[in-house]
């Protein structure tokens, strides 16, 4: 009896190491349950429109299910590893929209009421899924387009987006389904009763639950690099298909999808702010967009004011100098610049706000070009501000027109509200059927065999 309580607590022990998330675990359990009544709705569905959908919401539930169990692995693996204390770059919110995929219906060897399709798109990143609507098209159908705006939040920069096409061709999709109820259907109104022979419940208790109909055509990975602020053409990934030529969707093997970053430290007008000293001068200071702005507090009376801007780059080094209360900033080709503050505990509130600042450049740094306003803030002297040089212990004036500017008596952490960033403004149909021109539709190899 010991031996067997000793052995069942090890097994104990060995399944709350495997599986620690409880919030995952109901997760799973709630899809679970989700594919068996989806299971129960697709044997008694009888139109087309119904069976689709209870296709979708399968293959929906399944992809929920593999996500949240991928996720339990991650965080085991992330159990065995040493605690991480760097710091994590600030996350973004990702957008994927305006997803047209051409169609080749020369390659299909069909007949005209076979080449009818349902097709949907299917967007994940991490546990995370994001589905488009069904979309139904025929031999009339120049290309499948997308127009939902597919949006993540709170993703971090070393994230991975998976994209995936999902097919069913409309003749197939009734096909079995059908037929199960026209047997139940039979079989009830020759016997008068809903109890089915007890060789076909003990076979349906041990059958594996239906497969969706839905099949992956293609997929396609975005990352970080793959942003662009206009629509522009990818690759796909074409799925090997050994099954029957007619669940085969003829699609391109080019699309065309807008695809945009917008990380949120660039969506904050300042992430920190502060009063910072040069000279035995004090400035209000804010930092924001890869830029250290100051304006010198001054009097109401005073005539002449002085401003700087110290650029934040992917290169920066800050280095302290605790005794002294103060910061240095390195750039590559710039002066060393030195700025004090009252106290130990403000120059580390400031030493980390800059690091931070530091690591979001390091991380986003690829989005930069693809964000005009961003970059003017990032690498140019701010307009609205004027501008001071600081080179050794002197501020040299720049011709720029002045503006007023915000300023703090006391430290303080802003804490302002994330902005909508403004898109720029393109005809989109004038764009995509442009980059749809350049296109080759005749691609018929790639479909006869």
């Amino acid at each position: 009896m010991e031996s067997m309580s000793t052995r069942n607590n090890r097994e104990k022990r060995v399944v709350s190491f495997f599986i620690w998330d409880p919030e995952l675990e109901r997760k799973i359990d709630r899809e679970v349950k989700m594919i068996d009544g989806i299971s129960k709705l697709l044997n008694v569905a009888t139109t087309l429109e119904q069976t689709i959908e209870c296709h979708k919401a399968l293959i929906l539930s399944q992809q929920r299910m593999l996500a949240f169990m991928a996720e339990i692995q991650r965080k085991q693996q992330n159990l065995l590893k040493s605690d991480d204390t760097n710091m994590e770059a600030t996350k973004s919110t990702v957008v994927l929209s305006d997803i047209r995929l051409p169609l080749i219906w020369t390659g299909m060897k069909a007949k005209s009421d076979k080449k009818k399709f349902a097709v949907f798109c299917l967007a994940r990143i991490g546990c995370e899924i994001i589905d488009t609507t069904v979309k139904y098209i025929d031999k009339k159908s120049t290309e499948i387009a997308f127009t939902e705006k597919l949006i993540f939040n709170n993703v971090p920069h070393d994230f991975q987006l998976h994209l995936e096409v999902y097919a069913l061709n409309k003749s197939l999709a009734l096909s079995s389904s059908v037929k199960d109820f026209a047997n139940r259907y039979s079989y009830f109104s020759t016997h008068g009763s809903q109890k089915m022979p007890k060789s076909n419940s003990n076979s349906s208790k041990s059958s594996v639950q239906p497969q969706s109909k839905f099949v992956l055509i293609a997929h396609k990975i975005f990352s970080k690099g793959s942003a662009d602020k206009m629509a522009k053409v990818y690759d796909l990934q074409m799925e090997r298909l050994q099954e029957n030529s007619l669940v085969r969707l003829p699609i391109h093997s080019s699309f065309i999808a807008r695809f945009t970053i917008q990380p949120l430290c660039y969506l904050c007008s300042s992430t920190y702010a502060g009063i910072l000293e040069i000279d035995n001068t004090q400035y209000s200071c804010t930092l924001a967009t890869g830029h250290l702005n100051g304006e010198e507090i001054v009097g109401d009376d005073a005539s002449d004011q002085h401003r700087f801007s110290i650029p934040i780059t992917a290169d920066t080094i800050i280095s302290t100098r605790d005794n002294q209360h103060s910061f240095i900033i390195e750039n590559l080709g710039f002066n060393r610049e030195e700025l004090f503050v009252h106290d130990i505990f403000t120059l580390r509130n400031w030493v980390r706000a800059l690091q931070q600042q530091i690591v979001d450049m390091r991380a986003w740094e690829p989005t930069f070009e693809h964000f005009p306003s961003v970059m003017r803030h990032s690498h140019e002297a701010l307009n609205s501000l004027v501008k001071y040089s600081i080179i050794g212990t002197n501020l040299t004036k720049e011709s720029m027109s002045p503006a007023k500017s915000r300023s703090a008596d006391n430290l303080h952490q802003t804490d302002i509200p994330s902005q909508t960033m403004t898109n720029s403004t393109i005809n989109q149909s004038n764009n995509i059927n442009h980059i749809l021109d350049k296109i080759n539709f005749n691609e018929e190899n790639d479909y006869d065999t």
